[in-house]
């Protein structure tokens, strides 16, 4: 396989690394950063809720909602979720 971009590989100064990150076409990051921006903002936005908008007593029902879904995390095995979601892929 020919690589396009070898002497960008070379020549590499500060922060190109980045950059090469981005021009590799079998790069995980072109993979992910859609889920992980989604990741983010979801983030972001449940974390400007409960520190902007809740009162204490909504802060509190959010933190037992939490706790909840943090225990129920265990009954179902990741690696269950994760063949899931690789067999949808191959799938497509």
């Amino acid at each position: 396989m020919t690589v396009s971009y070898t002497l960008k590989v070379a020549n590499a100064r500060f922060g190109g690394f980045s950059k090469l990150l981005f021009r590799w076409k079998g790069s995980i990051y072109k993979l992910l950063y859609k889920e992980f921006l989604g990741f983010i903002v979801l983030y972001a936005g449940l974390s400007a809720i409960y520190r902007y908008l809740l009162n204490e007593d909504q802060k509190r029902l959010f933190e037992k909602v939490a706790k909840y879904c943090n225990r129920s995390t265990d009954l179902i095995p990741l690696s269950f979720v994760l063949g899931l979601i690789k067999e949808e892929e191959m799938g497509k």
